[in-house]
């Protein structure tokens, strides 16, 4: 929702005329910008000052001004935030920022910059360009309007990659409710008047799918409406390249259909014109591979038509034993979702755990520092299995219509802004003096040694993070006492979270880690942004499979790690300091100032 029309503020406040006959005056009018100019005219000048200030006023700062003047309108604008799903007006204009320059390569905003002045007109420019550089212009090398999604993605909040989580806590429930609402009513992005189209009718429409040569000279699907994507991954069942993009299929439709959708589609292919009974079987064989591989997507509304479908047809038309099949495959997924999986130990390590562990006078100074990193593991890890592939796609942590289906996700993202800020308070409010501060630096260090070897990149970040913040890193006096192993630890840090490169070392890292592992969710989140918002959603109107593609080796590469848990004893009284973090916002709030 809008509140301001940009346009007829640019013509006011120049003074111009809306009607489409009337000639642009030479001096501004009056009347027509009084509010504007009341902002100069308290700084004492001259009424016709203040006329000319307002004139002058850039594009830019036509929303800024009207807000600064009509605080109703501002006040509005905040208030129906919640259903415009935009950000606040002073975060959108006063957040700090910073510029990830590893983002876009010298090449590549060299490129961008030379396709601008192309488009521009501005040859003469272009050439000098071209000339000191010794860099080549080649016309469309760059995709249009590539900048500012660039530029987008490459700028972060300064030592807060989680920040919007903030706003999460204080949300009405009948705004949540309502945005669960919405969501569920746009999660089917396919074109309606395409995809309502009978699955048959699409058959020979060959401007519904676009082939592609691949490396090995055969032709792989690019694109395809749902209908010939649907008919495509039902009709070859052994073909190989079917098989792997079926994989994709089950974990990407989220992000252009949904599971109803799709049920509804295969129903229509089972009921051929010709009711040949090949067909019914190759729609069969892909629901059982659903259910088997899927079974996270059959809620009670999907298995609901899948039960309605089973006795109403394929009974009826006598397929019993598939019939049969398929309720078997049905009731595991029930046994399954019904199930609370329980991590079976194997000779776990005693815990490292102090004489006063049952006492009330335990502090986080008396704990092991290995302990204290196998009980973030066990937290962490927690949080990170419970993640769900569609989490991924609908972009929760960005999109606040989507929280409610992003709930896991949220969660292991807040968990690690309020690991990093209790961190921070720790070391600037806790310890009153120099010589406290640097030795619970150390203890962090120690921890963060001890993350490393068990691969918890998650809590890694969040120590490093906290280390590096701009309140903590000023604050040089506590750093002076450190041991030579810690100054290393510190510098290790600095090289495996450096941002050259694309954040090449850490990539690296994470690969060779092997499980247990616990990813820093930043970075991978950072991936599936910049895919999506630098890929088109769709090709000539088609589904652009290549993205799904792209979006399942992002999202696979994340998860990779979930299904190997640590094997680690719980110790209640050491995950207590851990989880009931307690800081002082207002203390720590100061101390960010006075530094």
């Amino acid at each position: 929702m809008s509140f301001i029309n940009h346009s007829n503020i640019g013509r006011s406040a120049m003074g111009g005329s809306t009607g489409s006959g009337s000639s642009t005056p030479k001096k501004p009018l009056l009347g027509s910008f009084s509010s504007m100019s009341n902002l100069s005219a308290t700084s004492g000048q001259s009424n016709s000052e203040s006329i000319e200030d307002s004139y002058n006023i850039p594009p830019s700062e036509w929303v800024s001004r009207v807000m600064h003047n009509h605080p109703d309108v501002l006040e509005l604008r905040e208030r129906m935030r919640p259903i415009t799903n935009q950000k606040s007006f002073s975060r959108n204009r006063m957040c700090s920022k910073t510029e990830a320059s590893h983002v876009i390569s010298d090449s590549v905003l060299l490129k961008l910059i030379m396709q601008y002045l192309h488009e521009e007109g501005l040859t003469s420019t272009l050439t000098k360009i071209q000339e000191e550089s010794t860099f080549k212009f080649v016309k469309d090398e760059v995709e249009k309007e590539a900048l500012p999604t660039l530029l987008k993605i490459g700028i972060k909040e300064a030592n807060n990659w989680f920040g919007p989580l903030e706003e999460i806590d204080g949300d009405d429930p009948e705004v949540e409710a309502y945005h669960a609402y919405v969501s569920e009513q746009d999660t089917d992005v396919t074109d309606g008047s395409i995809e309502s189209k009978n699955i048959w009718d699409d058959l020979n429409d060959e401007s519904t799918v676009k082939l592609l040569k691949n490396s090995d000279n055969n032709n792989t699907i690019q694109a395809a409406t749902l209908n010939k994507l649907i008919w495509w991954l039902t009709s070859n069942p052994n073909s190989p390249e079917v098989s792997e993009f079926r994989k994709i299929f089950f974990l990407t439709f989220p992000s252009f259909t949904t599971a109803e959708t799709i049920l509804t589609k295969l129903i229509q292919m089972y009921n051929s014109p010709t009711r040949d009974n090949s067909d019914m079987g190759l729609v069969i064989v892909f629901l059982n591979l659903w259910i088997e591989q899927q079974p996270q997507d059959f809620n009670d509304k999907l298995l609901s038509m899948l039960n309605n479908f089973i006795d109403n047809q394929m009974v009826k038309d006598g397929l019993t034993n598939w019939a049969k099949k398929l309720r078997t495959s049905i009731a595991k997924t029930e046994n399954n979702n019904t199930k609370k999986k329980e991590n079976q130990l194997t000779n776990p390590p005693e815990p490292k755990v102090p004489k006063n562990i049952f006492s009330s006078t335990l502090t986080f100074e008396d704990i092991d520092e290995e302990e204290i990193a196998r009980q973030l593991c066990l937290i962490d890890f927690g949080m990170y299995e419970s993640i769900k592939p569609t989490e991924f796609l609908i972009k929760g942590w960005v999109r606040p219509s989507y929280r409610s289906k992003a709930v896991n996700l949220l969660s292991l993202m807040k968990r690690f802004n309020d690991f990093t800020k209790w961190i921070s308070h720790s070391l600037l409010i806790e310890q009153q003096n120099t010589k406290g501060k640097s030795k619970l630096l150390g203890k962090f260090l120690k921890i963060a040694e001890h993350l490393r070897t068990l691969n918890n990149f998650h809590s890694l970040m969040a120590i490093f993070g906290a280390i590096n913040s701009t309140s903590v890193y000023r604050t040089k006096t506590i750093r002076k006492d450190l041991s030579k192993q810690q100054q290393e630890t510190y510098a290790d840090l600095e090289k495996l979270f450096h941002s050259d490169n694309n954040y090449k070392s850490y990539r690296l890292a994470y690969k060779d880690a092997g499980p247990p592992c616990i990813p820093f969710m930043g970075i991978h989140l950072r991936d599936l942004t910049y895919v999506d918002e630098c890929t088109n959603d769709k090709i000539d109107g088609m589904i652009n499979l290549n993205k799904r593609r792209t979006l399942y080796h992002v999202i696979s590469n994340t998860r990779k790690y979930q299904s190997v848990p640590y094997n680690f004893l719980k110790v209640h009284q050491i995950q207590a300091f851990l989880t009931e973090l307690r800081i002082d916002n207002d203390a720590l709030e100061e101390s960010f100032k006075s530094v």
